[in-house]
């Protein structure tokens, strides 16, 4: 038995059994949320009983429903505005009165003082002021505080004052006031507003009630007002303090009820409704288990019966449901496997893909459920179809597109959005829908480098989605429906295009949540290279300090295997990272490589060759568990194991040879790194780059003819040694890699002007040898024909010959000084 449960696990564990289960668990997964569970009820209800299931509409159909007609009617009258009339001629007659009672005012004191200084004297008498101050508030129709009356007094009546109750009066007027909140709807609801001018009247709505005052809260406004208006000049605060007494005094209502005209629109939005059939669509739950049933539910179910009985059990549609979803997941493998070529097949990305997929249509199905008893709670015209519009299709496809790849997120989109479509009542346009979202949100999903860019995608992907919300509605009036799901409600696209943006605010969230988790499981996602790619890193800030000729040496590689893997179309950005941290394993002991020794005592001078080599190999090991104590990505940790693979450091080989007895023979395994040799397009780079970098430095003419020959020595030796055996790096992305490597190098290693001293003397340069150091036997295909600009239009060298060269042959290059230096 257990032979047996060890020999099934190792046959579920294959690649191609695992990649078959995981799209069955697809197919399984979504029949199961696409089936509907609600079928056509077989016996006959009575008014009262109690439903012992949920009872769901299956197909559109209509019936007449006299019950629903009055609900229509008293739903039709509920949503009639409360209808509030806005008086705004009151401010304007408000400071007429203000007006006519200055100017009277100010007539009056001037009369009696012409009168009493023909009487031979120079200023009016308490008493006559006050005969005028008593006009005067007669005239204003106000009541003010005493001390308020004697600054208008002792001011006399000054225009200043007048204007600026004037102002006050006008700007506080110019918003609602109404007399108590008691009178406004408790609801908050929007309201209508009658506006009535001096010789018309216009109507708009009114939602937010902030906009609506209290005389006391008009009076606070007056004096916050005044108080921010001021200018702080103390001559001007008396002034203003009585134009503040004077506007407060006249805050009156301007905002009241209008019973009369809110009755009659409710009264002709009742009489509107018609009395016709009532249209059922597809998927509404006619009941729900344990409602008891009135007439209107019964008429509704009885009306499903007539219009559709019988029909397959739910078995028979659950299968036919996994056949189909099973069919269309298979076609849409087997053509990305065989027809797109970036298309992953590998077993993770299978099973991840798989599983996002499940999340997402989780997601959907659960808006699914709840949009019908959401659209009854919320009402004021939402229909159940709206909320569709925000399941996060787009979001499963950007965290597909950010795990693996275009081309798998692509796919993915056309699978999800036909089981999407499926799922919401077989509607095509829904279809449609999510397959646009999901392929805005994926493309958006690349365009940044950070996590938080993720809901910048969202918020892209909401804003399609409103638009082709808004279409589909537009191409529903135009077939003669209502709305994906047949509800016709003036404010469904409104509804449509909210939850639609929603949707895509949903979509970026999800990626924010589900990416990090993704990374736990070992996905390597650009937002992670990023951070690791910060040059402040604890392991290359460490790397900087301990060793900064290899930390030198690893940005070196960094851009040189970068530009080698953009030219190739591998990824740049795990290769750049991957080159940082690829030699961490020399931080440890740092003095036994060159690049660190910085002209000090050398240890290997005291060692013997298998002990130096033993030095050197032991970074590889040590790089690897540095990384992994420090949780670096898969990817990076066997960048770190595969840069020198498994080749011969032979420098101590050599050293070894010469040392040893005659007849002694040396084991070249102590002397070759523990491997593995590299098996991604990234690996390979960075072994040759790692060759190419450190064997570079040793030119003395570092000219484009000898960097070219170096380079194509180099990874020839690398492909004579076995060590691309396991690598997909195919010949012709040699060529390519070997073009990009000597043009970087030659960026780096360009010739400097020489400085002479003074006097000014003229210094010929010296000639560059611009031919060839090594004659191989295959011309690069890719630049055959061409000259070369930077070899003063020589040809090329030739290209990389893939078998060992003729140990007799007679021209070499010169191995590196000491390898044991830059390239460890």
């Amino acid at each position: 038995m257990g032979a047996r449960f060890a020999r099934l696990r190792q046959v579920l564990g294959t690649g191609p059994v695992r990649r078959l289960l995981a799209l069955l668990a697809l197919a399984v997964g979504t029949s199961l949320l696409v089936v509907d569970y609600a079928r056509v009820p077989t016996r006959t209800f009575q008014v009262g009983d109690v439903a012992d299931r949920d009872i769901r509409a299956s197909t559109a159909y209509s019936y007449v429903d006299w019950a629903s007609t009055q609900k229509a009617q008293r739903q039709a009258e509920a949503a009639v505005a409360p209808v509030f009339d806005f008086d705004a001629t009151l401010a304007g007659r408000l400071q007429a009165r203000v007006h006519g009672a200055f100017e009277e005012a100010r007539q009056a004191h001037a009369e009696l003082l012409m009168s009493a200084r023909a009487e031979g004297r120079a200023e009016l008498s308490e008493a006559e002021l006050a005969g005028i101050a008593r006009d005067f508030l007669k005239a204003l129709e106000l009541s003010l505080a005493q001390d308020d009356v004697q600054r208008i007094i002792d001011a006399r009546w000054d225009r200043r004052i007048e204007e600026l109750a004037v102002e006050y009066i006008g700007v506080t007027h110019q918003r609602f006031i109404v007399s108590d909140r008691s009178v406004l709807p408790p609801d908050e609801r929007a309201l209508q507003v009658v506006r009535i001018l001096p010789n018309a009247q216009e109507e708009g709505g009114l939602d937010d009630y902030s906009a609506v005052r209290t005389p006391e809260e008009a009076r606070q406004s007056i004096s916050l007002y005044a108080l921010d208006s001021g200018d702080g000049n103390q001559d001007d605060a008396g002034q203003r303090r009585a134009a503040v007494a004077i506007a407060r005094a006249a805050v009156r209502p301007n905002f009241s009820y209008n019973q009369l005209l809110t009755e009659e629109r409710r009264r002709a939005a009742r009489d509107a409704v018609s009395v016709s059939t009532v249209y059922v669509p597809q998927g509404k739950t006619l009941a729900r288990q344990g409602d008891t049933l009135d007439r209107a539910a019964i008429d509704a179910i009885e009306g499903l019966k007539a219009t559709r009985s019988g029909g397959p059990g739910m078995l028979g549609v659950i299968l036919a449901l996994v056949a189909l979803c099973a069919l269309v997941f298979g076609v849409v493998y087997v053509y990305g496997s065989t027809q797109v070529r970036r298309f992953s097949t590998r077993d993770r990305d299978v099973e991840a893909t798989a599983l996002i997929g499940i999340i997402v249509l989780v997601a959907t199905r659960g808006l699914y459920e709840v949009a019908e008893p959401l659209s009854a709670a919320a009402g004021m015209g939402m229909a159940p179809s709206s909320l569709w519009y925000m399941a996060p299709v787009a979001g499963g496809a950007m965290i597909v597109r950010i795990l693996v790849n275009s081309e798998s997120a692509l796919l993915f989109t056309l699978a999800v959005a036909v089981a999407g479509g499926m799922m919401m009542d077989q509607q095509v346009l829904m279809t449609c829908f999510f397959a646009v979202s999901a392929l805005v949100g994926a493309a958006a999903a690349v365009q940044s480098t950070e996590r938080i860019g993720s809901l910048r995608a969202g918020l892209l992907t909401g804003l399609v989605n409103a638009g082709a919300a808004l279409l589909i509605n537009l191409v529903q009036v135009h077939l003669g429906g209502g709305g994906v799901a047949g509800v016709a409600t003036a404010s469904q696209p409104l509804w449509d295009v909210g939850f639609a943006f929603l949707g895509g605010l949903l979509s970026g969230g999800m990626v924010l949540v589900l990416v990090p988790i993704f990374e736990l499981m070992g996905f390597v996602t650009d937002y992670k290279l990023i951070e690791l790619a910060n040059l402040n890193h604890p392991l290359l800030r460490q790397l900087m300090l301990r060793a900064p000729g290899t930390y030198h040496h690893s940005v070196i590689m960094g851009s040189l295997c970068e530009s080698a893997a953009e030219a190739i179309g591998a990824n740049p950005l795990l290769t750049r990272v991957a080159c940082y941290f690829h030699d961490i394993g020399k931080a440890l002991q740092p003095q036994f490589f060159i690049e660190n020794q910085r002209g000090g005592p050398n240890p290997h001078d005291r060692l013997a060759p298998l002990q130096s080599a033993r030095a050197i190999r032991a970074h590889v090991v040590d790089g690897q568990a540095v990384a992994e104590q420090y949780k670096l990505p898969r990817p990076v940790v066997d960048g770190i194991a595969m840069h020198h693979g498994t080749s011969l450091i032979k420098y101590f080989y050599v050293k070894a040879i010469e040392q040893a007895e005659p007849g002694v023979p040396i084991d070249d395994s102590e002397f070759r790194y523990p491997g593995p040799i590299p098996d991604t397009k990234e690996a390979g780079i960075m072994l040759l780059a790692d060759r190419c970098e450190a064997a570079c430095r040793t030119l003395k003419e570092p000219s484009a003819g000898n960097i070219r020959a170096m380079v194509q020595k180099l990874v020839n030796d690398a492909v004579t040694d076995g060590q691309l055996e396991n690598c997909p790096l195919t010949v012709q992305e040699l060529y390519k890699i070997v073009d990009s490597f000597t043009e970087t190098l030659l960026g780096i290693y360009h010739h400097r002007i020489e400085y002479p001293g003074l006097p000014v003397h003229a210094v010929p340069r010296p000639a560059v040898d611009a031919s060839p150091i090594i004659t191989l036997d295959i011309d690069n295909p890719l630049r055959r024909g061409e000259e070369d600009d930077t070899t003063g239009g020589h040809k090329a060298p030739p290209a990389i010959d893939l078998v060992p060269e003729d140990p007799s042959a007679e021209h070499s290059t010169p191995e590196p000084a000491d390898p044991a230096g830059s390239a460890g």
